[in-house]
């Protein structure tokens, strides 16, 4: 008897601590690499299916390049019984959500779960899914999230925002209490907020991944299925500074495989690599061709998304259809670099990348990505043709950088940026929008007029602290004011008036840096501050 609790004992502290290792994972989890149902099957789903396609994931090589998640994505529920236990279409699922996620799990495999933050699901409103009425998770988060991660042993979970939208349902609320009751279960489980937009800044620590963009459209041969990826890559270039380890910009489900061109696939592909964004497949995985697979087990394009640094690319070019985009590898300051240099024309054009406008001094060892190839070194512009709707895509070793001098507006931090309640954005919040007169064709409005209302440059990077010259660059055609916060001290800014709304007039100020990281804020509490197309600062004043 002694003997028995003595392991009893053992097992609950074993048990005990795996929890507590569960919960607080240590390293980010890089973007999620796997498969989804919806895109292809929408709710035509069962057992059969979900199998099918684990299988596919396996046997066709994807899971060696690291696709790992296979996600039921709607199209299971059956209501829930008296006691308020999810019920499960058990015709298509006749032996439950246990066996599944334990098949998933005997292929090497993650098993993903879907709900609803509301209580109807996207199913039952859009999709003649009854039994989905009453299967969201309001009232229902700890006994569901038990239900899915405890007993079932699910490993992540996407929550839909139909139900919340009808019910009119504070998003900030409703996503805080179903990652409360997820942690409430020990599990270290994934989790994606599908709220459709960019939900605001509070989810950028509390998930796993966000969908900033409306659904990608799925409907196979469509012509607008390149115009919607475009429309995805557009919304996502001002969100790379809400992006961080283990937290990304979802872009939706990848449309590879489902009826665009070759190359539209490539650049598909590419871009939501490229861009950090989770990487879900939506096709069948069953019936992919080589020229799918061949792209899809890319593992010089995959490493771009599954980099340690967890970056996002910035837009550093974008004009007659061409965008180029760029990031670093490894580290903010790495010598390291990646770019994908998009044509958006009906015809191959030539494009080309100045070395200078990624800081790199003198030469660079240059490398396709797609080609599988080493260019050799060049020393200040690289140039390639691209096909139409294609896209090149290059890595940059650099023998010699300067620092970033330059921050955009456009790049920093907007604390109350895209603010939602029920899909309308809240006015008066500090937000991107176009301007041709701005060095990044794009300018910040609407900052202050309340506290929490600022703008925040976060990885300004100086090798040596000291003094340094700091040129604030606006637009206003009134008198505003502005602070300016630079590791924690104030800096006062009074009538701030370029002379006309299309002017931009500069402000000087000397600062005290930091050696490493500073954060730089620009504020208003009581007004709004003009409207800021950048900062400058000579931080390469010692670079010889």
């Amino acid at each position: 008897m002694k003997k028995i609790v003595v392991v009893l004992v053992v097992s609950i502290l074993m048990g005990n601590a795996l929890i507590a290792q569960n919960k607080s994972s240590k390293t980010p989890r890089p973007p999620l690499m796997g498969w989804a149902s919806w895109n292809q099957f929408g709710p035509k789903i069962d057992e059969g299916v979900i199998k099918g396609q684990a299988d596919a994931m396996v046997s066709s090589g994807l899971a060696a390049v690291g696709f790992q998640y296979v996600n039921i994505d709607d199209g299971f529920f059956n209501k829930r019984y008296a006691d308020g236990t999810l019920k499960i279409d058990s015709i298509k699922f006749p032996k439950g959500m246990k066996e599944l996620a334990d098949y998933i799990h005997s292929k090497g495999l993650k098993a993903g779960f879907y709900s609803e933050a509301g209580e109807n699901t996207c199913g039952s409103q859009y999709s003649g899914q009854p039994g989905g009425v009453g299967g969201g998770l309001y009232g229902h988060d700890q006994q569901d999230a038990d239900l899915f991660f405890k007993t079932w042993g699910f490993d992540f979970l996407k929550v839909d925002y139909c139900g919340g939208r009808v019910q009119k349902l504070d998003e900030q609320t409703r996503y805080t209490a179903i990652r409360k009751a997820i942690d409430n279960t020990g599990r270290d489980v994934n989790f994606n907020v599908c709220r459709w937009q960019f939900p605001g800044t509070w989810v950028t620590k509390l998930a796993d991944s966000w969908r900033m963009s409306n659904d990608i459209n799925f409907v196979p041969g469509s012509k607008a299925k390149w115009k919607s990826v475009i429309d995805i890559i557009n919304l996502n270039k001002y969100l790379a500074q809400y992006a961080s380890p283990g937290h990304y910009n979802d872009m939706d489900m990848l449309e590879v495989g489902r009826g665009m061109s070759f190359e539209e696939d490539k650049s598909h592909f590419t871009m939501w690599c490229i861009l950090s964004s989770p990487l879900a497949l939506g096709c069948d995985m069953t019936k992919m061709s080589n020229e799918t697979k061949t792209i899809l087990t890319n593992k010089e394009i995959i490493a771009l998304n599954q980099d340690v640094a967890g970056l996002q690319a910035h837009l550093i070019y974008e004009g007659d259809s061409v965008q180029i985009w760029a990031k670093n590898l490894k580290d903010r300051q790495s010598k390291e670099f990646v770019v994908a240099m998009l044509n958006l024309k009906k015809r191959p054009a030539e494009l080309k990348l100045r070395l200078k406008d990624l800081n790199i001094v003198g030469k660079a060892a240059v490398r396709d990505l797609w080609a599988h190839a080493d260019f050799g070194t060049i020393d200040s512009v690289f140039s390639a043709t691209v096909p139409s709707h294609g896209v090149s895509a290059i890595k940059i070793n650099a023998q010699k950088t300067k620092l970033k001098e330059v921050f955009e507006a456009e790049y920093a931090w907007m604390n109350n940026f895209n603010l939602t309640v029920n899909t309308q954005v809240l006015p008066e919040q500090a937000k991107p929008v176009a301007d041709a007169l701005c060095s990044g064709k794009t300018k910040v409005i609407n900052i202050g007029k309340r506290p929490d209302n600022y703008i925040e440059f976060q990885d300004v990077f100086a090798n040596v602290a000291g003094n340094y010259s700091l040129e604030l660059f606006y637009l206003s055609n009134e008198d505003r004011d502005a602070t300016i916060r630079v590791n924690g001290k104030n800096f006062h800014l009074t009538k701030l008036n370029s002379g006309a709304s299309k002017q931009i007039a500069k402000e000087t100020i000397s600062v005290t840096l930091n050696k490493g990281y500073n954060t730089i804020r620009i504020s208003n509490d009581k007004a709004f501050a003009p409207e800021i197309d950048k900062i400058r600062i000579n931080l390469n004043r010692n670079t010889k």
